[in-house]
C-alpha cells in the first residue's frame, strides 16, 4: 500500500489539488521534485496486519531519525509519501539492502526480537529513503505493493471466479459477465448540458466500506495498478487512448479514478479529452464482479462527469454496448445520458 493514494471523494468536484504549504503552481515555475520513503517487507514470515505495521512502524522512525534535516524537510514537503512493498523472502531484502549501498542511498533494516509471532533477530523489513523518488526507484521501482498471503489467495479465488463467469456465459451463448463501457459499441451515449447555465454535476457518494483512491504521480506505481484493474474488472479490454493513458501528452492525473475495498480495487475509470474544445469521453468505467451492485458504478460515473466538467467539457461521450451490458446502459440513461449519432 502507499500512503498518499487514499483521497477525499469530493476530489472530481473541488480545485486541483496541489502540495501541502504550496500556492498552484505557474506554468513558468520550475517542477519540485518528488519524495518518498521506501520500506521492503518479506512475505514469507506471514506477519499478521499488526505485526507488519509494527515492524513498518520502526522502519520509518529509524529513516526518519537517521535522515539529514535537509532531506527530511523536503520529503514532509512533499507530503510525507510512504509506500510499502514486498519481496520473497530474506534474501530479497538482503539483495535490496545491497542495492541501495550501491546506490548511495540511506538505508537500513529491522530485526524482531521474536517476543510473538517471528523468530528472534529475524529480519522482516529493509527501508530505503527519505530520498528523490527517482533515486529510490532505481532500487525499489519494479516491487509490488504489499499484499498478505491471505490477500493474495483471495485475489487468486476472484480471478478464477470471474474466468468460471465467463466460460459459463459462453456456454450459454453468452459474451460474458463484464458490464464495462468501452468496447465495440452499439449505442454511443451523450451527456449535454452545454445549454444549461445553473447545471451542476450530482455528488459522488463512495459506497460504504470502500475508498477512493487516485494516482499521486509514482510512474511505477500507476502502470502496474492499472493494468491489473483493467484485467479484472474490464477483461484487459479498453479504448486504444485509455490502456496506457499516462503515457499520453494530454493525461489528467486527477481524471483517473480507483475505488478499492482494502487492498483490492474494486472498480476504476477515467476521464478523457474528446476531439472538441467542449467534448470530453468516458474512456473507461468497469467494476470488479465481486462489487458489482453496490453502486461503485455509479459513483465512478459521477466522479469522470465532475472532472470534466470541472474542465470545462459541455458535451460528456460513453459508449456502451446495450445488449450486452443493460444495466451499464440503463444507468447511464438514469445520469441524463442519451443516444447520440455524434463521435466525440
Amino acid at each position: 500500500f502507499a500512503s498518499r493514494w487514499a483521497c477525499p471523494a469530493q476530489l472530481a468536484a473541488a480545485p486541483i489539488a496541489c502540495r501541502p504549504g504550496s500556492a498552484m503552481s505557474s506554468e513558468d515555475e520550475e517542477p519540485e521534485d518528488d519524495y518518498k520513503l521506501a520500506v521492503v517487507a518479506r512475505c514469507d514470515l506471514g506477519m499478521s496486519a499488526g505485526k507488519l505495521a509494527v515492524q513498518v512502524g520502526h522502519a520509518v522512525h529509524s529513516a526518519v531519525v537517521k535522515c539529514p534535516a535537509a532531506a527530511r524537510k523536503a520529503w514532509e514537503a512533499d507530503g510525507s509519501m510512504i509506500v510499502v512493498l514486498q519481496v520473497d523472502d530474506e534474501a530479497g531484502l538482503l539483495h535490496i539492502a545491497a542495492a541501495a549501498r550501491r546506490a548511495g542511498l540511506r538505508s537500513g533494516s529491522e530485526h524482531d526480537e521474536g517476543l510473538t509471532e517471528v523468530e528472534d533477530g529475524a529480519l522482516t523489513v529493509v527501508w530505503v529513503g527519505p530520498d528523490k523518488a527517482d533515486r529510490v526507484n532505481i532500487v525499489t521501482g519494479k516491487l509490488g505493493l504489499f499484499r498478505s498471503k491471505e490477500e493474495e489467495e483471495l485475489a487468486k479465488l476472484r480471478r478464477q471466479l470471474q474466468e468460471a463467469e465467463a466460460e459459463l456465459g459462453t456456454l450459454r451463448g453468452g459474451a460474458g459477465p463484464s458490464p464495462c463501457l468501452q468496447t465495440a459499441p452499439q449505442s454511443r451515449m451523450l451527456l449535454d448540458v452545454s445549454g444549461l447555465a445553473d447545471w451542476q454535476p450530482q455528488r459522488p457518494d463512495v459506497p460504504d466500506l470502500f475508498e477512493q483512491w487516485c494516482w499521486e504521480g509514482d510512474e511505477f506505481v500507476l502502470p502496474k495498478k492499472w493494468e491489473q484493474a483493467l484485467a479484472e474488472a474490464c477483461e484487459g479490454t479498453a479504448l486504444p487512448q485509455a490502456m496506457r493513458p499516462w503515457e499520453s501528452a494530454s493525461f489528467d492525473r486527477e481524471g483517473i479514478f480507483f475505488l478499492t475495498h482494502r487492498s483490492d480495487t474494486g472498480g476504476i475509470a477515467i476521464a478523457l479529452p474528446g476531439a472538441g474544445a467542449s467534448d470530453g469521453v468516458v474512456g473507461v468505467l468497469g467494476v470488479h464482479p465481486s462489487f458489482r451492485r453496490r453502486g461503485l458504478g455509479r459513483c465512478l460515473l459521477r466522479l469522470c462527469v465532475g472532472r470534466l466538467v470541472q474542465l470545462g467539457r459541455t458535451r460528456i461521450f460513453c459508449a456502451v454496448d446495450a445488449d450486452r451490458s443493460p444495466g451499464a446502459f440503463k444507468l447511464l440513461t438514469s445520469e441524463g445520458f442519451r443516444p447520440s449519432p455524434a463521435a466525440p
